[in-house]
């Protein structure tokens, strides 16, 4: 394999300003811990060919189907939270000009009863408000009623692509004009979220989904992209010896709870919170709150590369970005614990690269920046 090469192009992507994390369809929508696209755009460059399928089973939002598909590849997305594969899903379907330049009608009809809200008038379509435990905590009434009449709008949306598109820009703004402080901190503070400032930020961001989305279209190839809301412990719906590659950055072990940090997305558009909670891989609902040590990870973690192992060719690669986990006190090295469970799954151990994790977190809240952590890209070779 020619790691070196990887190595270059990486270097290659930073020393000509190509540093950039968010261009294109990229920043259509906030996930934590994302890798850098500068990772996958290099292992798909160097270790496939045009026409290739490239496969993620922890595809987050989208980068490394994003990259494949601006280098003429095939993907192929799997990912357990629904917002992870909605947003997937909008980053990556071209959306053409004439949907786009319906926008700005729709945008017009939702003002308008949003208008007739504040008016205390009739609203000209029926809209419903979610309902979960102290709703009226984490929202104030007026912007319950703001996302409420958005949302019937988007609804009645024909297409398909253009409505998980819609639908993408709707879930981006609800964290911030909620009382919940960020998307990386769930507590509730008073934000004072004054009259149309949901509709306008949604506004706002669909004018800017709209420009990158255009300037995607003419750069991405037309090449297909599957996307699945599934467990990655059980890919069966996937062949055998299917995937010419793998690039992937699994959940880090007790770092994360994804299903948290979207919960109140999850609650506007329907999806089911519990089931995400209760199968995510490696979160600290299960590390810390249920007390499940490492070895409920390890086994996570190995049937997930099992399956990998299945649908990937033989002699191909998997890339694996993976960081150091603390569990009760405990710093884990999960560098030599992926190398122990893929030696198991048919994997050989090729080459990684370790930086610190303190220098390149991808971590939002800063107790988990441990000093001692790294964070490692590691190369694969399925041997079956």
């Amino acid at each position: 394999m020619e790691t070196n090469q990887l190595v270059m192009e990486l270097e290659f992507e930073k020393s000509n300003g190509n540093g950039s994390t968010n261009y294109l369809t990229h920043n259509f929508h906030t996930y934590p811990a994302k890798f850098i696209p500068q990772i996958p755009k290099s292992t798909i460059k160097v270790l496939t060919r045009e026409g290739n399928i490239i496969l993620d089973p922890f595809c987050g939002c989208g980068t490394t189907l994003v990259e494949a598909k601006l280098l003429n590849r095939r993907a192929i997305g799997v990912d357990l939270n629904p917002i992870a594969t909605l947003v997937s899903k909008a980053k990556t379907n071209k959306i053409n000009l004439k949907q786009i330049s319906l926008i700005p009608n729709l945008l017009s009809e939702i003002k308008k009863d949003i208008d007739e809200y504040y008016n205390k008038k009739k609203v000209s379509i029926a809209y419903n408000i979610p309902s979960f435990n102290n709703i009226t905590h984490w929202f104030q009434s007026n912007v319950l009623n703001e996302l409420g009449i958005m949302k019937a709008h988007i609804d009645k949306i024909a297409d398909e692509h253009f409505r998980d598109y819609l639908y993408t820009a709707f879930s981006s703004i609800i964290v911030s004009v909620s009382n919940q402080e960020s998307d990386t901190r769930f507590a509730a503070i008073n934000k004072d979220i004054k009259s149309f400032r949901a509709f306008f930020e949604f506004s706002r961001k669909l004018e800017d989904m709209n420009n990158r989305m255009i300037e995607f279209s003419k750069k991405a190839s037309d090449c297909d992209t599957k996307i699945f809301t599934a467990d990655t412990q059980n890919m069966d719906f996937l062949r055998d010896n299917s995937v010419d590659h793998i690039v992937t950055s699994p959940p880090y072990a007790n770092t994360y709870d994804y299903y948290l940090y979207h919960k109140f997305r999850m609650y506007w558009l329907d999806y089911n919170v519990k089931s995400v909670q209760d199968n995510e891989i490696g979160s600290r609902n299960r590390h810390s709150s249920k007390k499940e040590d490492i070895s409920t990870f390890k086994e996570c973690l190995s049937n997930c590369l099992k399956e990998m192992s299945r649908v990937l060719k033989n002699n191909k690669f998997a890339v694996i970005v993976i960081g150091d986990s603390v569990i009760r006190g405990k710093l884990i090295r999960t560098n030599d614990l992926m190398k122990e469970i893929a030696s198991k799954n048919k994997f050989k151990f090729v080459k990684e690269i370790s930086y610190n994790l303190k220098e390149n977190s991808r971590m939002f809240n800063p107790k988990f920046t441990n000093g001692d952590k790294l964070e490692y890209i590691m190369f694969f070779q399925n041997e079956k």
